[in-house]
């Protein structure tokens, strides 16, 4: 499977993960006159690893001796938003509508004994009426190569559209027709 190339911001973002992850767990502040702060794997082994001098800038210190803390914050805020972001991108997905598949409606309307007939009677569909002469009759009358055009060109799909619809205009007639023979059929019965 093909990847899409990492990002410049991603390959940051994994960077700053990787480097939280390898960081020691607890972090800490003593405070002796200067600040230290203190990083190890419990608060009995934090160790020193920076000073911060007296008569730093207290917004300076106050970000220093925050900043592992703050970073996994947001680090779990942005993984909680991403996750929300591809669920709600899915679930957007899943509602739009799928494009029409012209290319396969027309290959079920060819199948169909009724539009066989209206091909016969409206475009010289020449007996008998078998598939691979439909197909034929069908790529001649819309003037394309193949029924995929349907999904790729739009002046094709138009002519299959106009197509489909004097199919349905010519269905309605016929059996508007055949109600009528039959009432008149059961008229002269009785």
């Amino acid at each position: 499977m093909n990847h899409p190339a990492v990002s410049p911001s991603q390959k940051r973002l994994d960077a700053i993960r990787n480097r939280i992850s390898l960081a020691s767990p607890v972090w800490g502040v003593a405070a002796d006159g200067e600040m230290t702060v203190t990083a190890g794997a419990d608060e009995a082994a934090a160790q020193p690893v920076a000073v911060i001098v007296q008569g730093a800038a207290f917004g300076d210190a106050e970000l220093l001796c925050h900043v592992v803390d703050d970073i996994t914050w947001l680090l779990d805020r942005y993984t909680t938003l991403a996750t929300r972001y591809r669920d709600a991108t899915r679930e957007l997905e899943k509602s739009r509508p799928k494009p029409a598949d012209f290319a396969a409606e027309c290959a079920m309307k060819c199948a169909d004994a009724a539009f066989k007939k209206y091909l016969e009677e409206r475009h010289g569909l020449e007996r008998p009426l078998t598939d691979e002469r439909v197909a034929t009759r069908i790529r001649t009358v819309l003037n394309i190569k193949s029924r995929a055009e349907l999904n790729r060109d739009p002046a094709a799909t138009e002519r299959w559209k106009s197509l489909r619809a004097d199919f349905e205009q010519w269905r309605r007639g016929v059996s508007f027709q055949k109600a009528h023979e039959e009432q008149w059929h059961d008229q002269a019965v009785r």
